[in-house]
């Protein structure tokens, strides 16, 4: 064999090597993309290539909805909304579609779900008040025009969109992801997920946080290998709260009943739906809200699928709606 010849050979079997070798990490390796948003972080994860021009839009989308649904930007179409106060005006088309989705929720929740609680937010100190008064005596609630795309209220409350607009952008980004054949991918903004057909062939898991634990650890795995498509939502008071002048605790979730922060015994509330990630956001709020009881009856009577973790005395206890044996078992 002369050298020039085994030299060729060598190259040859290099070069199928490297093809061998780019093939396998390609198949077991996944796309990421990720940023901040909302005042959390976003990711996406895909086993399908997403294009510069997919990850531009997916980026148009998060920053849109920021501008209609942000409690925190002075000029977002909420904020401008609350402000202005206004018995009826015309909304853009996503504002009314969250809007929809919150008084199909409010109405489910029998008003244990209300947007309209931003002035009291923004009392407890969980949003800004833009130099205007946040006193808020009452509940109140707001309908929606769908021939003229506008919105009608009769009071000066004002909305808070916090417990749905991350739930919305996520199921805005699958629907875009899906609408151009892109099927296979985790999203998640800030703990709102939608999972969408596999990982590598393989479905997609989710670890549900214990709320009680000082490190990042995991009560119990979701995965869709019964579904292609799954939201999953969890709501829960085990990171986002602050104590008063008095040392009591002050939650982010309000009760509409009493306008004050959640007292219950809930720890968390994890809800998946398998179409849509605004709603799975909204509920997970809403039965937060409820306490266990009131929230596993509503669950059930709606065939809603929740796992409720809830504190027991001194001990920490799980409780499910039948719809989440249904689905997982």
């Amino acid at each position: 064999m002369s050298r020039y010849f085994f030299s060729k050979l060598i190259a040859l079997l290099t070069g199928i090597i490297l093809l061998v070798v780019a093939y396998i990490h390609n198949t077991n390796s996944l796309y990421y993309l990720s940023g901040d948003a909302y005042g959390t972080s976003w990711s996406i994860s895909s086993s399908e290539y997403i294009a510069d021009n997919h990850k531009d839009e997916i980026r148009n989308i998060i920053s849109d909805i920021d501008f209609i649904a942000s409690n925190y930007k002075s000029e977002s179409e909420i904020s401008q909304i609350n402000i202005n106060f206004s018995e009826s005006q015309f909304i853009s088309k996503d504002l009314f579609n969250i809007l929809k989705i919150a008084k199909d929720v409010e109405i489910v929740s029998e008003g244990f779900y209300n947007i309209m609680l931003g002035k009291v937010s923004s009392n407890l100190g969980f949003a800004p008040d833009f130099g205007q008064k946040v006193v808020q005596k009452k509940i109140s609630s707001y309908e929606l025009d769908e021939k003229n795309n506008s919105l009608i209220r009769y009071s000066n409350n004002w909305f808070d969109l916090s417990s749905i607009a991350k739930g919305y952008a996520v199921q805005k980004i699958h629907d875009y992801l899906t609408s151009n054949n892109l099927n296979n991918h985790l999203i998640d903004i800030g703990g709102e997920l939608i999972i969408s057909g596999t990982k590598k062939g393989e479905p997609w898991n989710i670890g549900i946080q214990n709320p009680l634990a000082t490190i990042e650890s995991s009560t119990i795995t979701i995965n869709n290998k019964n579904h292609d498509f799954l939201s999953i939502a969890t709501s829960g008071e085990y990171r986002n709260y602050k104590f008063d002048d008095k040392g009591n605790k002050v939650t982010h979730t309000i009760n509409p009943k009493t306008l004050s922060s959640i007292t219950n015994n809930i720890l968390s509330v994890t809800i998946v739906n398998e179409t849509s990630a605004t709603y799975a956001d909204a509920y997970a709020t809403a039965f937060n809200a409820m306490g266990v009881k009131k929230a596993i009856d509503v669950a059930n009577s709606n065939n809603i699928a929740s796992m409720i973790i809830f504190k027991d005395e001194d001990n920490v206890d799980i409780i499910y709606s039948d719809k989440w044996y249904d689905l997982f078992l």
